[in-house]
């Protein structure tokens, strides 16, 4: 069964003084608005990277209490050759500044976790390692870590054959996760039922 598509007409976000990388047009509206949807006030980013999305996430967002960022140590190896050369080797630099921003890096980023690593949150974006164990694994351990009326929200939903994002979103939506696209944007998001 196909995943389910809304269009989302989100207001333009607040956007700060350094580029976006890695967002198509709209989506870091759609994102914001996704995020305060939940007025969240604890996140969690899987693969914060740079911190941008975090960043742009706090400045929109003043209901957020505590952003804890998860990424990788310098020198990991992505499964996904595509990302390699993703890797930050300033891991949340652009969120630092904000005292709500926390960074937790480990060697192999979320597969060293687990949701007892985390606190409980309202909100998380997965955009991390883009393998199907990676999606499974920050999935997983969303779900645990959210509280009910939360949002998991996925990065590079796009059908591109380079990464298995949307081959494992439609997997999991396969076996009853209500995730749903955004159209004309590469993100998807599931709900948690109050």
């Amino acid at each position: 069964m196909p995943r389910s598509t809304i269009t989302l007409d989100a207001p333009p976000a607040k956007l700060p003084p350094f580029p976006p990388r890695y967002f198509n047009p709209g989506e870091l509206d759609c994102l914001v608005a996704l995020v305060a949807g939940v007025n969240p006030r604890r996140m969690v980013e899987f693969g914060v990277n740079e911190g941008r999305a975090a960043a742009t996430i706090l400045l929109n967002v003043p209901g957020i209490e505590h952003y804890l960022g998860v990424d990788v140590l310098p020198g990991y190896k992505t499964q996904m050759e595509c990302q390699r050369k993703e890797v930050s080797l300033e891991p949340g630099k652009f969120a630092q500044h904000d005292p709500r921003f926390q960074l937790i890096l480990s060697q192999r980023g979320s597969f060293d976790l687990n949701a007892r690593s985390l606190p409980p949150c309202d909100a998380t974006f997965i955009d991390a390692d883009h393998s199907r164990a990676g999606v499974l694994n920050d999935y997983r351990i969303a779900k645990e870590a959210l509280r009910a009326g939360g949002i998991i929200i996925f990065h590079d939903d796009n059908r591109r054959p380079e990464v298995q994002v949307s081959e494992t979103l439609d997997e999991l939506a396969a076996a009853g996760a209500e995730i749903v696209h955004v159209e004309k944007t590469w993100l998807a998001f599931e709900r948690i039922d109050p």
